[in-house]
């Protein structure tokens, strides 16, 4: 990941700004070129603003000409190449794609911060929250999931919307705030919290919205366009205080060419010290002892309500692996044959290797007692390097069997696996954040690919060896050997005492490890957020993501001291058993041939450490086997529902004709019902629209139609055939839509339009035509094998909306749901697009 240079932006310590104090400006940016890679053309060139304190400036424009390029450019985000940027005070950032928390409503909300009731409240009237709030159980105590998954577009969008207003900041960047919310509600979000809230604020809004941007109330509007900033102003103008008085403002904050004391900020420190990548708001090096040790801010009120707890705490089985674990990895690998190959090979390498042992012992007694050699040197050497060398064939043989069969059980696990969360409902993905997800395809999937596989194999090889050792040495020493077996026992005991402890701690570490997955994976996603809002905050994520890596570091060295002990008390009896086992040699030397005291001091000391080793290994193996229990968990996963059946004919559905009987609709068992006896019909051909308020459920038909959960009562129909007999591969393949959020997959744009290849480049060209996105794909010198990005990163929000309708007109469906399908798309454009939808999709329901 790229460092985000702090030069790109200057501040109010910086000696520039007293240019900008005398005329109040807050944001400026002076012939100032950016690119989002040096070796790309500037996506502006020569670009000039100013702002000052108190404004609201509208900036707009069409699809990708670089509106969010500019807010990233003005927090420091792009490239700059020549010029100035300047920001004048704290800044609180809407990202057009709203970054929100898994934590409850409130602490997204707070984000931090001290809960002050009165301001919270103003914040929730102003953002539209209240009646959201009121139809939750546990109100703003409720838990959100990862990425907002259990939150509408709307809700999400006004919940980042109200963490930018509660910080109270100098300077508002929002991009694109409004577009995921209704007309109504937009309309109350631009009186209440823009004209209102934020009356006394420095505000930056981009927006599509033609009565925003003609609007009296704004002081200025900017037109992005092919690189360049048109400015306009209103004949007119109100200020927004004129424009309405039915919110109390936020205070304006005193401006930082009035502050009594300006900071001054640190020279940045040696590379070793620069924790933090310097931002916009983070000029300077944060020292270590300094931010590890901030107290943390006390958590606002009690903990949310049971009632509102989405994430459960992670399953973490206790005990031994149970039989059928290690029953179902054994199948993995091949069952009982696999098996039966393995012990054979093992048993077949000691043979050889005691064989070679005792033959040798054979050959020296005889040269010792000058006996009549029946065998030349020659031939007793060829003897004896046939069985060394097929003990050391077995040996390899043993270990690829083992290694190769160990990677099959691993291939098969990890697509079951794989297979289990592509089928499992999306229930699961509400309560199961990613990290536990990752950390079982990672951790645990290593642990199969080498844990087991690594010690399996040098197990089996040493309790042959063991066993062989214990054997040779009690038939040789006769009464003496019997001494051994305690010492067997005590091996046994210290491995038995030490593995339960390990087995816990292991568990403890793969569950502490999953929440610092999740974590780290949040803080990616929203960093451009949290640098935005400050130097505050990036100590705060750095302390929460710290306390995380704390708490999975207490378990590690806590497993690491058990080994440690357990290492120390086998170094201990193994020496202890190795002066025993010299002493009774001592004593017995004369009752014994030379040949016969070499091979019990080859066998006799090499017991302890066989012992020591093949404990540590059984340990490792039985810690190792916790991966195939967390995999099979999630392999037990249940499936939403039948993937193929014959219900429907082969070119079902005809028409598109699509019936809602006496619908009701929940996401998870025992939750409210969002949708209750919803009844409607939609002939084929036909093009409705569903309105409602944001959050009201018009999400949810769309979730419903396309099975994500099976409806709690009622029945829906497409061309009279119940869906809930349909497969859901053969339903959904039948059915296309253009989702609220856009999602592209990483590959070529190519692949992500046409991911079966059943189209020409001709087809493919043709709906890119359509959608008005020829010209920007044909930038590309690869054309339509150009890349797309991870979320398609290279795209716009606008764009990526066009690229998904493209892909919807490609397969022709006779059932097309638009699922605010324009929301970041320009006025013009959305036109165009409304009559491609409604002439180019031909007979499909919409």
């Amino acid at each position: 990941m790229d460092e985000v240079d702090p030069t790109n932006v200057s501040t109010p310590s910086d000696p520039i700004a007293s240019v900008y104090a005398k005329d109040q400006v807050v944001l400026a940016i002076d012939n100032a070129s950016f690119t989002w890679d040096s070796t790309t053309t500037p996506t502006f060139t020569n670009v000039n603003l100013r702002i000052t304190r108190g404004e609201l400036v509208v900036l707009h424009g069409a699809v990708g000409q670089g509106k969010s390029s500019l807010c990233s450019a003005l927090l420091g985000e792009m490239q700059k190449l020549t010029g100035s940027v300047f920001v004048g005070g704290q800044v609180a950032y809407f990202a057009q794609q709203a970054w929100i928390q898994n934590t409850t409503i409130r602490e997204n909300i707070l984000f931090g911060k001290p809960y002050d009731r009165s301001t919270y409240q103003k914040v929730l009237d102003a953002c539209a929250l209240q009646s959201d709030l009121a139809s939750l159980p546990a109100g703003d105590r409720t838990e959100i999931g990862q990425k907002g998954i259990n939150l509408s577009g709307g809700q999400k969008a006004r919940i980042a919307l109200a963490r930018a207003c509660y910080s109270d900041a100098d300077i508002f960047i929002l991009d694109s705030p409004l577009s995921a919310v209704d007309a109504i509600v937009a309309s109350e979000i631009f009186t209440k919290c823009f004209l209102g809230l934020l009356a006394k604020k420095t505000v930056l809004l981009v927006t599509h919205n033609p009565e925003i941007i003609e609007s009296a109330a704004v002081a200025r509007t900017l037109l992005v366009q092919d690189g360049r900033l048109i400015e306009s102003t209103h004949d007119s103008p109100r200020t927004r205080q004129e424009a309405t008085s039915a919110v109390t403002p936020l205070k304006a904050r005193t401006p930082y060419w009035e502050e009594s004391e300006i900071i001054e900020y640190p020279a940045p420190g040696p590379r070793h010290e620069m924790l933090v990548t310097p931002s916009l708001r983070t000029p300077y090096s944060y020292n270590a002892r300094e931010m590890l040790y901030t107290p943390r801010e006390p958590v606002a009120g009690e903990s949310f309500e049971e009632s509102g707890r989405l994430i459960a705490d992670e399953e973490r089985a206790e005990g031994r692996v149970s039989k059928e674990v290690i029953y179902g990895y054994v199948q993995s690998i091949g069952g009982a044959p696999a098996v039966a190959a393995i012990i054979v090979l093992t048993l077949l390498t000691q043979v050889l290797k005691v064989g070679s042992d005792f033959w040798l012992t054979y050959w020296s007694n005889n040269v010792q007692q000058g006996a009549n050699a029946t065998m030349t040197v020659d031939s007793n050497m060829d003897i004896y390097a046939g069985l060394a060398i097929g003990s050391c064939l077995m040996v390899a043989a043993q270990t690829y069997l083992v290694v190769e069969l160990g990677l099959v059980g691993s291939q098969r696990m990890f697509d079951g696996m794989l297979r289990s969360l592509l089928e499992a409902p999306m229930r699961f993905f509400d309560t199961n954040p990613i990290g536990r997800v990752l950390n079982r395809f990672g951790d645990d999937i290593m642990a199969l690919d080498f844990g087991i596989p690594l010690s399996l194999g040098p197990m089996l090889f040493e309790v042959s060896s063991t066993l062989a050792a214990l054997g040779t040495t009690i038939v040789l020493m006769r009464w003496l050997g019997i001494l051994v077996l305690p010492l067997l026992a005590l091996y046994l005991y210290l491995g038995a005492f030490f593995l339960g402890p390990l087995r816990e701690v292991n568990r403890i570490l793969k569950t502490t490890r999953s929440p610092l997955i999740s974590s780290v994976s949040e803080g990616i996603d929203g960093s451009t957020t949290i640098r935005a809002f400050g130097d505050k905050q990036l100590r705060r994520f750095y302390r929460l993501n710290t306390q995380k890596i704390e708490t999975f570091c207490e378990a590690r060295v806590t497993y690491t001291a058990i080994n440690v002990w357990f290492s120390l008390r086998m170094s201990l009896l193994g020496s202890t058993i190795v002066a025993l086992t010299l002493l009774v040699l001592v004593f017995l030397h004369e009752s014994l041939s030379p040949g016969i005291v070499g091979l019990l001091i080859t066998y006799g000391l090499s017991i302890p450490g066989t012992l020591a080793l093949l404990v540590g290994l059984w340990s490792q193996l039985e810690t190792s086997m916790i991966a195939p229990e967390r995999i099979q968990e999630y392999i037990a996963i249940e499936s939403e529902g039948a993937r193929v059946t014959s219900v429907a004919t082969a070119n079902w559905p005809t028409t598109g004709a699509v019936a809602f009987e006496n619908v009701s609709f929940r996401y998870k068992p025992n939750d409210p019902l969002v949708l209750q006896n919803v009844s409607f019909a939609v002939a084929g051909g036909e093009k409705i629209g569903i309105v409602g308020r944001t959050g009201a459920g018009k999400s949810s038909l769309m979730m419903a139609l396309f099975r994500m959960n099976d409806v709690a009562s009622g029945s829906i129909s497409i061309d009279g055939v119940d869906i809930a007999s349909v497969g859901l591969r053969t339903l959904r393949s039948h059915l296309a839509i253009i989702p609220q959020n856009p999602v592209l997959f990483k590959g070529t744009l190519r692949n992500y339009l046409d991911p079966f290849d059943e189209y020409d480049d001709a087809a493919l060209w043709n709906v890119l035509r359509k959608v008005q996105m020829v010209d920007r794909v044909s930038q590309h010198d690869e054309k339509l094998l150009g890349p797309v990005d991870e979320n398609g990163e290279n795209f716009s929000v606008g764009e990526r909306q066009m690229l998904c309708m493209a892909r919807a007109l490609l397969r022709q469906a006779k059932v097309v749901v638009l699922d605010e399908a324009t929301a970041a798309i320009d006025h013009a454009t959305d036109k165009v697009l409304q009559r491609v939808i409604r002439t180019d999709h031909g007979p499909a329901s919409e």
